[in-house]
């Protein structure tokens, strides 16, 4: 299983929020900022305390964004930082809705072709 690069400085994060490209839906606000300099796509995966005060539902909605991420997503095609914030109606989102959403908000974005859809594994 192959490891993902997360952001992890406030640095990195403030820069991402402060340029990003901002994509929303009712689910997830995606924020993708390209930066060519780097050869690897960085991403992180938000859940605030805004939208549950349980712990354990916040882990939950974080470990199906990031299986969603290993699974349903085909690597980008261009090195980018990507940051996705879960709103609360995540909480009860099921997981090929979250997983739908964060496709079409990449390939909103240009990191993914519109046919990768059937290049894809589903669960």
């Amino acid at each position: 299983m192959a490891e993902i690069n997360t952001l992890r400085r406030q640095q990195d994060f403030d820069c991402l929020f402060a340029s990003g490209k901002r994509y929303y839906d009712k689910l997830l606000m995606t924020v993708v900022g390209r930066r060519p300099e780097r050869d690897h796509t960085r991403v992180a995966f938000i859940v605030g305390a805004k939208v549950d005060k349980r712990a354990i539902v916040r882990n939950r909605i974080k470990r199906r964004l990031r299986e969603a991420w290993r699974r349903e997503v085909p690597q980008p095609l261009v090195s980018a930082d990507i940051a996705f914030v879960a709103s609360s109606a995540s909480a009860t989102a099921s997981y090929s809705d979250l997983a739908e959403v964060m496709k079409a908000h990449l390939t909103q974005a240009g990191l993914l072709d519109d046919d990768s859809d059937a290049s894809a594994d589903s669960p």
